[in-house]
């Protein structure tokens, strides 16, 4: 079972902690008998973590080129979809802030104050 994670620190422990504890959760919930986790790190600025992406590709049957060319579409892809989702969420924000104010369409407003 690949599991894909985007690092935002270039210290991964913390991080693979944490997904091992969140499908150990999972994999009970399924009553798995023998479950392998390959976890598939993508490193900010497009940094491609040796031990915890490469060799798991190498594990999952490519060889070390296929990893390589892998990983960097899969960081690629990734980068993509981070700017998609930041984008539409912008846009859902002003969208809601504009016409919940009664403000023409792209006037300034701030956010609600939590507190």
């Amino acid at each position: 079972m690949p599991l894909f994670r985007t690092l935002l620190t270039p210290r991964p422990g913390h991080q693979l902690e944490a997904s091992r504890k969140q499908h150990e959760v999972l994999c009970k919930r399924l009553q798995a008998k023998k479950v392998i986790l390959h976890t598939i790190l993508l490193g900010v600025g497009g940094s491609v973590y040796t031990s915890h992406t490469l060799n798991h590709l190498k594990e999952l049957g490519l060889d070390v080129q296929k990893a390589h060319k892998t990983a960097f579409k899969l960081h690629a892809h990734s980068v993509l979809y981070a700017h998609i989702l930041s984008t539409t969420r912008c846009a859902l924000e002003k969208s809601s802030c504009s016409h919940g104010l009664g403000l023409e369409q792209g006037a300034a407003c701030h956010p609600r104050d939590p507190h």
